[in-house]
């Protein structure tokens, strides 16, 4: 590689970072950019709809400090590169960093560079032939995340109005959830179908008693020459007893030998699937170990990349990898092992050829050599990676399959029963020397394991036992994360780098729950596919979103203007979202008759208020009036609960049936009584039981409740917010975790006051006395530390997002003195503070010696994506909840809230 100058290279992750560092040398700074630097707006569509579908970029909130860094590096480099993944993200990445860097430093160079693996060889060669930004792989990018977000963000606020509030709609996840969907409801109207299997031992004549011990098993393969079909009892009993005095000879001996081909070797689909069904692994896990491989792992000398880049759908693999496996298979197993011409593979249409498939980047190291540089999960995806490539350059797999069918000589019994028996054999091995698993569970039968004798066709058989075996069909499968990634690939619907986005995606937004490993779609998920799909058929058509992709391919290959296609799909998109519209509205006449019917006699039930809210029939009626007034159209949810406001009034409305029939939605109406009942019920069986009640009225007992206390602005009255949470308990509500946090905290505030508290304590697992004494104790020490403080740091945020140290331990002191129990996340807080500020508190460590001041945490095996320098920790977040952070934490504030989310936004 020729000398670089003071050049500046930009990756994606740390991780990629250290591993260049060793093949490029100190002299280059090498940046991460931890992904995207920027994308579309957080909080709003962020596309100029009537100006071109332009995208309106901002940096990423997370991404400041980041941008800083590389803003700072840029101006002191002679040149940059932009050496992210070499896909279509990667390349959105790069010339996302081109634009937001490019006007930093005047004639500054910015060289693209790719490769598909991280070896001292292939960086270099990458590093030697620098290009241009492949416009076509970001506009490919770009039309994708303009598509989804015009989707996710218009069609959303429809399941918002009719489903549930947070629910969303997405261009791709919605057409896998639907596929899932319509799947269950195979499985849910399946109806199984009784048949029967007859099942006969047989010996040959004259063998002796020793030999005639080991008989061998032959099934029912024709019935009078035609395919079986036994349906009942009585028919397998009657065919039993009919065929077993019978007497038998050979009628068909062959010998058929085979050839078993490799597999090829994996690319991203086919990964996700072999792993998911061999490893237990998700696709969020499978995808997150392959980066680790494929990024560097520290193999003693250093890190180092040890597969190919995992993101690919193409089956190509180069002529120097190739010849080096053909090499080790002939040294290691022989030379029969390598087929005369090397294994070549057919990739779809699609696939991206200047890629490669998944393979290990030096085939001399073998899973036994990597394992002490691997951790477990790492080592059994490595492994698994290693014998499919392997595997895939080695001669066919050869076998012999021997089969033998009996029937019975004719007159000897009222049908003719030809039994058959089958065993494949192995003659050479092949390739299923290294590997000889299936990518998917089921996907081929099951011989019956069993040696068959010699025997020549007219040979007589002895019939030794004949069973009847009862059976029943079976519905397809509920589609495994494994399968499902295989029936987007089989549709055409998403690509590598989304197939487990998409996964975890209808699981995140609880759509779809994993149940023993199958994908089962919740409640939730049936109401959003059923709305989707009623509403916007076309538009979550499996065939359409696989058009979709296929424009996208065009676009990447330079023959579609990006914006022309957006274009193209907006002009369809528009309209289908217009009649969704218009199907959620109420006809207008309806809707006035019925408001018709409420007199000014109405005697209105009082306002009620549930939680935050507060429901007021005269107040929604009036909405109503008006709204009709000023001509608005009414949505599918007002609807419902103008119908529901008739129900609770119809003894108060004249003539209501007659104008139910007229208005032809008696139906309707039949249909949400029944509803409104079941709900009522559901609520009478939640209501809480005497004693429950007496738990949740304990604080009855207070004769003296503290003043109301004002801080900031807002108002916390013990005595109000305790009466509500008794309104909401004996009206069945069930209360939130922190509802019931926040009740616990004032029994033992007011726990003097409480005759029963030890039988409250036990109830409600409360601390006791001792306890509390000893927590008191310990906090009277941290405050009293943190007055000495003297200097805070400066508030920081705005509106309800601003803290201000001083402030925050003048509160809680103030708290502590009024008696109040501090919640853990006050405590947990305060204890930070003063592990930030301890130099300035005298003999601090001498101090707090005995308070436990930072909780424990579970280290995991995961690199964190934004530092590298440290490993995730499981910690203890508010509300019992669980996070995972960076164990270097305050340098590095990464943090998730599940393992499957690393790598994503934070």
């Amino acid at each position: 590689m020729d000398q670089m100058g003071k050049s500046l290279v930009i990756v994606e992750s740390p991780t990629k970072a250290r591993t260049l560092s060793r093949i490029l040398g100190d002299e280059v700074n090498i940046v991460a950019s931890i992904g995207h630097i920027r994308d579309l707006p957080e909080k709003r569509l962020g596309i100029d709809i009537k100006n071109g579908f332009e995208p309106q970029y901002e940096i990423s909130s997370q991404r400041k400090d980041v941008m800083a860094e590389l803003t700072k590096a840029v101006k002191s480099a002679d040149s940059v590169y932009l050496a992210t993944d070499p896909d279509r993200e990667g390349e959105a990445i790069a010339w996302h960093l081109f634009e937001v860097l490019k006007d930093c430093k005047q004639d500054l160079e910015f060289l693209r560079v790719t490769f598909h693996e991280i070896t001292r060889k292939a960086v270099n060669h990458a590093f030697d032939s620098p290009h241009k930004l492949n416009m076509n792989l970001v506009n490919a990018q770009q039309a994708r995340r303009v598509l989804d977000r015009i989707v996710g963000y218009q069609v959303s606020p429809l399941l918002w109005n009719r489903v549930e509030r947070g629910t969303s709609a997405g261009r791709v996840q919605s057409v896998a959830l639907r596929l899932i969907c319509e799947r269950q409801v195979e499985i849910d109207v399946f109806k199984p179908k009784e048949y029967w299997n007859l099942l006969a031992s047989f010996t040959k004549n004259g063998e002796t008693e020793a030999a005639a011990a080991e008989p061998f098993v032959a099934k029912l393969h024709r019935l009078n020459g035609e395919k079986v079909d036994i349906t009942n009892s009585e028919q397998a009993e009657a065919y039993t007893g009919d065929a077993a005095g019978a007497t038998y000879q050979v009628a068909d001996v062959s010998k058929t030998p085979r050839k078993r081909h490799a597999s090829p070797p994996f690319i991203t689909s086919t990964l996700q699937q072999a792993a998911s069904s061999n490893l237990r692994f998700s696709t969020d896990q499978i995808m997150r170990l392959a980066q680790q491989l494929y990024e560097g792992v520290d193999t003693g000398s250093g890190p180092s990349g040890l597969i190919t880049y995992m993101r690919t759908d193409s089956f190509n693999v180069a002529s120097e990898a190739r010849e080096s496996t053909r090499t080790y298979i002939s040294e290691t197993f022989g030379a029969e092992f390598i087929p005369q011409k090397p294994n070549t593979f057919k990739a779809r249409k699609s696939a991206q050829e200047a890629h490669e498939a998944i393979r290990p980047t030096d085939v001399n190291l073998t899973p036994e050599a990597a394992k002490p540089f691997l951790d477990d999960r790492q080592h059994k995806l490595y492994t698994l990676i290693w014998n499919r490539f392997v595997a895939s350059q080695m001669s066919p797999a050869e076998t012999n399959l021997y089969a033998i069918e009996l029937e019975n000589e004719k007159g000897s019994a009222n049908h003719i029963y030809r039994f058959r028996a089958s065993v494949t054999t192995v003659t050479f091995q092949g390739f299923m020397r290294v590997y000889n698993l299936k990518d998917i569970e089921g996907d081929a039968d099951e011989e019956v394991k069993q040696t068959l004798p010699e025997l020549a066709q007219g040979t007589g058989c002895n019939l030794q036992e004949l069973e009847r075996e009862q059976k029943f069909t079976e519905p397809p499968p509920a589609y495994s994360e494994a399968s499902l990634v295989r029936a987007l690939e089989a549709n055409g619907i998403g690509r590598p780098s989304t197939y487990a986005g998409i996964v975890r995606t209808i699981q995140k937004r609880t759509y779809v729950n994993r149940e023993k490993g199958k994908l089962v779609p919740t409640d939730l998920g049936k109401t959003v596919n059923a709305y989707l799909v009623d509403k916007m058929p076309k538009l979550f058509e499996v065939a359409f979103t696989a058009r979709m992709e296929d424009e996208l391919d065009t676009i990447e290959q330079g023959s579609l203007n990006w914006y022309q296609m957006i274009e193209n799909f907006y002009g369809d998109f528009s309209e289908w979202l217009t009649e969704a519209k218009l199907g959620e509205s109420a006809d207008s006449e309806a809707v006035g008759r019925l408001l018709g019917a409420f007199s000014d006699s109405i005697d209105w039930h009082p306002a009620e208020k549930v939680g935050r809210r507060t429901y007021d029939d005269k107040k929604f009626y009036t909405s109503l009036k008006r709204q009709l007034d000023n001509g608005k159209v009414f949505s599918d949810k007002q609807w419902k609960a103008l119908l529901i406001l008739v129900l609770r009034y119809e003894k108060q409305l004249a003539d209501l049936p007659a104008m139910i029939s007229e208005l032809d939605i008696g139906g309707v109406i039949d249909e949400l009584r029944q509803e409104l009942h079941e709900r009522e019920q559901k609520r009478a069986a939640q209501k809480p039981d005497d004693n429950t009640l007496r738990i949740y009225r304990c604080l009855d007992q207070v004769g003296e409740w503290d003043a109301p206390v004002q801080r900031g602005k807002r108002t916390y009255d013990d005595r109000q917010f305790y009466q509500s949470l008794v309104e909401q308990v004996e009206a069945g509500k069930t209360l939130s975790d922190a509802q019931l946090n926040a009740l616990k905290r004032l029994i033992i505030k007011y726990r003097t006051q409480l005759a029963d508290y030890d039988d409250l304590q036990a109830a409600l697992e409360l601390p006791s006395q001792a306890e509390l004494d000893k927590t008191r104790a310990q906090l009277k020490i941290l405050l009293g530390l943190a007055a000495e403080i003297g200097e805070f740091a400066p508030p920081t945020g705005k509106g309800k997002r601003r803290f201000d140290e001083r402030e925050f331990v003048s509160s809680l002191a103030e708290q502590f003195e009024q008696g109040a129990q501090l919640t853990n996340p006050q405590v947990s807080a305060l204890k930070r503070l003063l592990v930030k500020h301890k130099k300035k508190i005298e003999n601090f460590d001498d101090r707090v010696a005995g308070i436990e001041l930072q909780p424990p945490h579970k280290k995991t095996d995961v690199d964190c994506p934004r530092c590298g320098n440290g490993k995730l920790c499981e910690r203890p977040g508010r509300g019992g909840a669980t996070f995972f952070g960076c164990e270097t934490y305050p340098k590095c504030k990464y943090h998730v809230t599940s393992l499957d989310d690393v790598g994503g936004e934070e």
